[in-house]
């Protein structure tokens, strides 16, 4: 089995917080001694629980089970083991990732539109007027002033982003959004990464974050780590909080990337400044368990708070359990 530079960093901790000195062997667990763990952690020994969770999550001796990785963490944690917080923490964020935002209560970019004029701005844009014609997909979007209908928002989306003026930049990221989520078109990956890049590559910079995480994820373009990064420092550069949450996301899992606490602080801070919740809830997280910060429950607590505060639900769970 070859053995992972993750696991060779979490024996060198668990070394230092047992006391152990020279002559620690760097290997991990021994496959048979599963049960062996399991009954001590039953038992209540911190230690076996830390080592117990390793095992679930890497599937040594065991089938890989995260579900029970993170309840031995978490028995570890309750028991003062910092380390085991550390990695429960790091699964909590993770498995947030993988199921993807939160739904968050986000108010919909209104445009500064009136229902009353649905009919006016519908006229505009069948008469050639590009702006119009990206005011209306707002309004079939969003419903405002007509039942949502994400088909003729795809069209009047589409109409706009085809026409050469300021708006176009706009339609288009919208256009690409409907075709990475297949809302009133059928999904179409490689269509959604050249609407991004056209409007990343703009002085919006929108779709630098979609497109990262496309490139990450190799839907519609090749996987490629380092442009996916590059893609979502350019979009958090530019204030783009979820691109800002994405990176400190791959920086606190150590995803395609070298772990690196610090730098997800950095990013989940700048995007919690900006409102983004799911960054909020992450930094939370961080201080609750220690993650790259001495663990702080005062400090979780105003971060919970925030992300509560903007509707996400599971933030004011953690933040009433702290309580």
């Amino acid at each position: 089995m070859k053995m992972s530079l993750r696991y060779i960093s979490s024996i060198l901790l668990l070394a230092v917080l047992t006391g152990c000195g020279v002559g620690i062997v760097l290997t991990p667990p021994n496959p048979n001694e599963f049960s062996i763990y399991k009954d001590r952690c039953d038992k209540g020994d911190a230690n076996a629980c830390y080592i117990l969770g390793n095992m679930y999550r890497d599937g040594i001796g065991t089938t890989q089970n995260r579900y029970h990785a993170t309840k031995a963490y978490k028995k570890a944690c309750e028991k003062n083991k910092s380390i085991a917080c550390r990695e429960l923490g790091k699964m909590y964020i993770e498995k947030r990732k993988q199921e993807g935002t939160f739904k968050q209560k986000i108010p919909a970019e209104r445009e500064n539109l009136d229902a009353s004029e649905f009919e006016s701005v519908k006229e505009s844009c069948y008469a050639g007027d590009a702006k119009a014609c990206y005011r209306l997909g707002k309004m079939y979007e969003n419903a405002i002033g007509v039942r949502k209908n994400y088909f003729q928002a795809f069209k009047a989306y589409k109409i706009s982003c085809e026409t050469s003026n300021e708006h176009t930049l706009k339609a288009c990221y919208a256009l690409g959004r409907f075709y990475y989520q297949g809302l009133g078109v059928r999904r179409h990956y490689s269509r959604a990464a050249k609407l991004f890049k056209h409007t990343c590559e703009s002085n919006t910079v929108k779709g630098c974050e979609e497109l990262g995480t496309m490139y990450l994820k190799g839907y519609g373009v090749k996987r490629d780590i380092l442009t996916a990064v590059k893609l979502l420092e350019k979009g958090c550069s530019y204030d783009h909080a979820k691109a800002c949450t994405t990176l400190g996301i791959l920086y606190v899992t150590g995803d395609s990337v070298v772990e690196d606490y610090t730098a997800a602080h950095t990013f989940f801070d700048k995007a919690c400044t900006q409102g983004d919740a799911l960054a909020c809830f992450n930094m939370g997280n961080m201080y609750e368990n220690g993650i790259g910060r001495a663990q702080n429950r005062e400090i979780a607590k105003e971060f919970y708070t925030k992300a509560c505060q903007a509707g996400l639900q599971e933030s004011c769970i953690s933040l009433q359990s702290l309580k």
